[in-house]
């Protein structure tokens, strides 16, 4: 019971208030880090003063000759001069050395007595960062409970003034804002990777591409292919898309004309305006006023009698066919817009 309230005392400590900066950690240097050279007091301004529960903590850490250590309140913990890695809310974070409760003989031990874990990063001879572990059992890792800088107390160094408590507010709210965003740029990382996954498993090139197609409603073939092939309100559509290069003015031209999916509105009104089966309705666009634009469309053969027409100003107008031969119709448009295809 009394470990139980030691801890939840250290745990609210962590939480209350943290020193310069927020916890960033990288490959540590356990070459630089030796029981001697941690021996001595180090100092964490925004712990000092601190009181919970009829405790008031003095800001330092307290590194002994004999592996222990007196945390800020006070309770003493053994440090191991042990350099290793942990998987820190999924990703691997390295440290020169740690610190816990006296059973705790390994970090694992830590697990199974539900106790916290410091772990520490030595930067130079004067300045270490500390994070506070607990241990999360249903995602099977490590989550930072809370972090601090600590600076060495040098004899010739006196003590720095305390802070008033607008100051260590003000310093906490800066913490908290600094780990909301830490926290939003993982989560925007894991949503790149998850969305880029999910773009490959589609057959997309990239995640950008990948939304680009379904806002316009497309697959990767549609997408890659400048094609229709699937449209609402349509039974095995003949697929549509660009089938030659585009005759503007006379001249055969390297332009390009955009193929777009429709809704159902536009099949149900052309059906109701005209006769025949619809085999495709599309959006088509290209950088002229007129066009004669050729569309492939798999299946057609020569002779099939295939008309057209497109939607002008509320009503469905004829298009001429210039040509209709295997796989393929040439309309002559004479404007961008909506266009229907149907077999009599």
């Amino acid at each position: 019971m009394k470990r139980k309230l030691l801890k939840k005392v250290a745990l609210f400590a962590m939480t209350a208030a943290l020193c310069v900066g927020a916890f960033v950690p990288v490959t540590a240097q356990a070459a630089e880090a030796s029981a001697e050279s941690l021996v001595g007091d180090w100092y964490c301004a925004g712990f000092d003063g601190m009181t919970w529960s009829g405790m008031t903590s003095d800001g330092m850490l307290h590194f002994k000759e004999n592996g222990t250590y007196d945390d800020m309140w006070g309770h003493s913990k053994v440090y191991h001069m042990e350099a290793g890695s942990l998987n820190i809310e999924g990703s691997t974070e390295s440290y020169d050395f740690w610190g816990g409760w006296p059973e705790d003989k390994t970090i694992d031990d830590a697990k199974s007595n539900d106790s916290n874990v410091q772990i520490f990063i030595m930067r130079g001879s004067d300045r270490m960062e500390y994070g506070n572990l607990t241990w999360d059992s249903s995602n099977n890792y490590w989550e930072w409970n809370d972090t601090a800088t600590w600076t060495r107390v040098k004899e010739s160094t006196p003590k720095k003034s305390k802070k008033s408590r607008a100051e260590k507010e003000a310093e906490e709210a800066e913490r908290l804002k600094a780990e909301e965003e830490r926290k939003a740029l993982e989560q925007a990382s894991r949503e790149a990777v998850r969305l880029e996954g999910e773009a490959a498993e589609l057959g997309f090139k990239n995640a950008a591409q990948m939304q680009d197609a379904k806002a316009a409603g497309k697959s990767a073939d549609e997408y890659y292919n400048n094609a229709v092939v699937t449209t609402e309100g349509i039974e095995n559509a003949v697929p549509v898309a660009q089938g030659g290069k585009l005759i503007i003015d006379g001249q055969t031209t390297n332009a390009s004309a955009t193929i777009s999916k429709v809704s159902s509105v536009y099949v149900d009104s052309v059906r109701a305006a005209r006769e025949g089966t619809v085999l495709n309705v599309v959006d088509v666009q290209f950088p002229a006023l007129e066009a004669v634009v050729n569309f492939y469309m798999p299946g057609v053969k020569a002779g099939d009698n295939i008309t057209a027409a497109q939607y002008v100003d509320g009503t469905w107008t004829d298009v001429e066919a210039v040509e209709v031969r295997a796989d393929h119709v040439v309309l002559n448009l004479k404007s961008n817009g909506v266009v229907a295809f149907l077999m009599k």
